[in-house]
């Protein structure tokens, strides 16, 4: 697991919001070292391609990007408010260090309003974004010479170890994910070739959908997995609502996931005794499988899911072990399909 864990660490401190920061690139450079054949598209999405033998096209497809901010306004003390983009908390804002995307990269900390100052009826009531702002300690004209309205912001977590091989940090939604497709991809390039494999690190799931539309659309995929995560244990959830960690990846089922695909996933699970867990989604299923599943006349999609606690913070937590199952899993899964599997 030591490769999952460097690969973990680089993708965790890499930023990708929108179209701003590294993690294309990083992601570019982690497949180059592996000597596959990479692409960073239009839409900022990282593609590779492993030819197979002719028996089928399977899309892998892992959202490369995070939640964050958008500079929203800057007034005349060189205060910058902000906007949220894809599902920040503003419970866990204030106090919290961010990196601004101006010219060059800013590390700024949101104010918090001290004890001292604030009332009883201000002090229960959680503060609204647009009444937060970011202070780099700069003075105000060079903070408007440098940062310009729709500038990109992004937690500043810091990756961690843990006992028990947990890892923490920030944008791990969904970048272990990320760490399990670039690893299913280096076990397959060792393999006898198969189906055509086509790995997606998609752009702005966490907002438009934009990379799993697009390359859904333009890819000759037969069938498709999509690895992101899930919610992990804690108290105030009721035992369905979570996967605990170190117990497995969580195999989907549900209306968007073809029945064959999902016992192809579980019944390698068993055969293998690869720990597992299954989560059951009435509906939609929040991930990319959203708008792989109904492109084109329709792509047969299957969701794989990563424990993780504390979702949309920048102290994510999620288990080596876990992406090493659903690695395991990944793999053996793409070597044991055919099209009659998924048709």
């Amino acid at each position: 697991m030591d490769y999952l864990d460097i690969l973990l660490e680089r993708l965790s401190c890499a930023i990708g919001i929108g179209y701003a920061g590294d993690v294309s690139k990083v992601i570019e450079g982690i497949l180059n070292e592996e000597k596959v054949p990479v692409s960073v598209e239009k839409d900022g999405s990282v593609t590779a391609h492993l030819e197979g033998n002719g028996t089928g096209a399977v899309m892998l497809a892992c959202h490369a990007d995070e939640i964050g901010f958008i500079v929203s306004r800057i007034d005349d003390a060189g205060r910058i408010y902000f906007s949220e983009i894809g599902g920040a908390d503003v419970r866990i804002l204030p106090g919290q260090e961010v990196t601004v995307l101006g010219r060059k990269r800013y590390t700024g900390y949101v104010a918090v309003k001290p004890p001292h100052l604030v009332g009883k009826e201000e002090r229960e009531v959680v503060p609204r974004s647009e009444n937060l702002f970011i202070d780099i300690g700069l003075a105000p004209a060079t903070v408007k010479r440098n940062v310009h309205l729709g500038d990109y912001i992004c937690f500043a977590g810091r990756y961690g170890k843990m006992p028990d091989d947990l890892r923490t940090g920030k944008s791990l939604d969904n970048r272990a994910s990320v760490a399990c497709g670039l690893a299913v991809l280096r076990e397959l390039v060792k393999a006898v070739p198969g189906p055509d494999v086509y790995f997606v690190a998609t752009s702005q799931e966490e907002y438009t959908g934009l990379g799993a539309r697009i390359h859904a659309f333009r890819l000759p995929v037969d069938y498709a997995i999509v690895v992101d995560v899930t919610h992990g244990e804690h108290p105030d959830l009721k035992e369905h609502d979570y996967f605990p960690l170190n117990k497995g990846p969580a195999i989907v089922r549900g209306a968007t996931v073809p029945v064959r695909l999902f016992g192809l996933l579980l019944d390698t699970a068993k055969s293998l005794e690869i720990p597992y867990q299954i989560q059951p989604v009435p509906s939609g299923t929040a991930t990319d499988a959203d708008d792989i599943a109904f492109a084109r006349e329709g792509i047969p999609t299957c969701v794989v899911n990563i424990p993780l606690r504390y979702m949309h913070t920048p102290v994510e937590i999620v288990s080596l072990k876990d992406i090493e199952y659903a690695v395991q899993l990944i793999v053996q899964v793409i070597k044991r399909v055919s099209l009659s599997d998924v048709r």
